[in-house]
């Protein structure tokens, strides 16, 4: 996950029992490039507070000191560095950011920034085809309730529902995915604040293709496997070889469903996600790329990086990247890593590069 608070803003209120109008800052927190909420230093605080509680100090950076007047705007930017330094330590430690304490004051967090009153709503979700279901939700509901709402709309066995997930998406075929939506945020309140072209979508949520002979069996997770694969064809992101190319047209119209799919996982690009277009340094600066993440003959996780202007491939293992950080810049989120090259001493790590990815 990356966490980042990408700015602030000044506001003011009026405080019980008072009749003039006090200045605040709230930090406006951005979770994988979209903004999730804006909180105060005293939520963040109270925060820190109930995490070193339950984790302990060391596992935290250092909390920003309190000042007791109003900080001008040069104060107010290094104190917000220095929130977003904490806030990615946090980050990357699963165990307190799958947390109940951790989870909860994002959830509360994004519910405080829609400031409307708790009501039934309508929320449609697309399957991969553009078939949309609608669904009767809280306006709170986070993501794990929604999924289980949609799934069980659809008579998914409830014991297949978590083999999904739900994913903001640019269009609706899924061609550019934004991000996986997490279950610290509510879909519908995320979805008011993305942009008019963005849709929910329900995909599957694994890269281990071998998982999809636990779905095959159940005609509900077949059909969804089934009709995001022929998607995932119509775009272009799987690439039947010439041979496949009319055995699978042939089950197709013979509507043999399991068999297609069968087949269908033995194709090129079977299984990424996709990113769309990414500036990378690869082969040199500023390359556009577009990029993949998936299973590989030689590698069962991989980032793929497809040259756009060239169309040459280059492959990273996943298991091969030694390290790497994600943080925000002028241009959107920055993905660096150090990938391992070989055993020559002096070309044995490459630090590789990816602005504006938006990580799953």
């Amino acid at each position: 996950m990356h966490i980042s608070i990408a700015d602030l803003e000044e506001q003011t209120e009026v405080k019980e029992g008072r009749s003039i109008k006090e200045r605040y800052v709230c930090y406006n927190i951005h979770i994988n490039g979209t903004y999730h909420c804006s909180v105060r230093f005293s939520q963040l605080s109270q925060l820190h507070d109930k995490l070193k509680r339950e984790f302990g100090a060391g596992c935290l950076e250092k909390f920003p000191p309190k000042h007791f007047f109003y900080l001008n705007p040069e104060e107010c930017n290094e104190r917000r560095y220095l929130l977003q330094r904490w806030l990615q330590r946090i980050a990357q430690q699963p165990n307190i950011v799958k947390g109940n304490t951790f989870q909860t004051f994002l959830l509360n967090a994004q519910k405080e920034v829609q400031k409307a009153e708790e009501s039934w709503v309508q929320l449609e979700v697309y399957l991969v085809n553009g078939k949309k279901v609608s669904v009767d939700i809280l306006n709170i509901d986070q993501t794990d309730d929604v999924l289980e709402t949609v799934c069980s709309v659809l008579d998914l066995d409830a014991d297949l529902t978590y083999y999904f997930g739900l994913y903001l998406v640019d269009d609706l075929d899924g061609k550019v995915i934004v991000r996986k939506l997490q279950d610290f945020e509510s879909p519908y309140i995320s979805l008011d604040r993305a942009e008019p072209h963005q849709k929910i979508q329900l995909r599957k949520a694994y890269w281990n293709t071998s998982l999809d002979t636990v779905l095959m069996d159940n005609p509900v997770a077949l059909n969804l496997l089934y009709i995001e694969t022929i998607t995932e064809m119509k775009i272009g992101h799987i690439i039947p070889t010439e041979d496949a190319a009319d055995k699978l047209q042939d089950l197709r119209s013979q509507r043999e469903r399991k068999a297609f799919l069968e087949l269908a996982r033995k194709q090129p690009g079977y299984g990424f996600s996709n990113f769309g277009e990414c500036n990378t340094n690869w082969p040199e600066e500023d390359t556009c790329s577009l990029v993949s993440l998936g299973s590989t003959s030689s590698s069962p996780s991989a980032l793929v990086f497809q040259n756009k202007a060239t169309g040459e491939i280059q492959t990273f293992k996943v298991h091969h990247i030694r390290c790497w950080r994600t943080f925000s810049t002028d241009d959107g989120v920055e993905l660096e890593f150090e990938y391992f090259l070989g055993n020559d001493k002096n070309t044995k790590f490459k630090v590789v590069y990816l602005v504006k990815f938006l990580a799953v």
